[in-house]
């Protein structure tokens, strides 16, 4: 059986996303990360970059939660299956939102990310409804 709990990505989910601790993205993703999958205000990249998402993101949402339900790493690659729990800050909605992430490591920490997550269900479930652009 696998060990996820030893994965580089079991412990950014807990500790950044699970234990709100900020200072995590420093310890755990390399300061020039590329990550793809998640926009950032003027496409800024890196832990710079993955901090202003998680502000945004945090001051969107709240009571965040994301479960690690299965990770596999071979060599310097990592993919894990996740399901985000969060609570919407301005309707008090509770969504859930299914995704993948895959990263690839290097020394220790993130150096770069791929994010597959199902926003658009998330739009849906807060009662939004995307229209095309004309």
């Amino acid at each position: 059986m696998r060990k996820i709990q030893s994965s580089l990505l079991y412990r950014w989910f807990d500790q950044v996303w699970n234990q709100n601790d900020e200072n995590a993205i420093d310890r755990l993703m390399a300061n020039d990360a590329e990550f793809h999958g998640i926009v950032t205000e003027n496409n800024t990249k890196g832990v710079p970059g993955f901090k202003l998402f998680f502000r945004d993101f945090t001051s969107r949402f709240h009571n965040i939660t994301i479960d690690v339900e299965d990770v596999v790493s071979e060599d310097d690659m990592e993919s894990a299956r996740t399901l985000i729990t969060a609570t919407h800050t301005a309707s008090n909605k509770v969504v859930v939102v299914p995704g993948i992430c895959m990263i690839k490591v290097e020394s220790g920490k993130i150096a770069e990310a791929w994010n597959h997550y199902d926003f658009l269900s998330l739009h849906e479930q807060l009662g939004q409804k995307l229209v095309p652009v004309e």
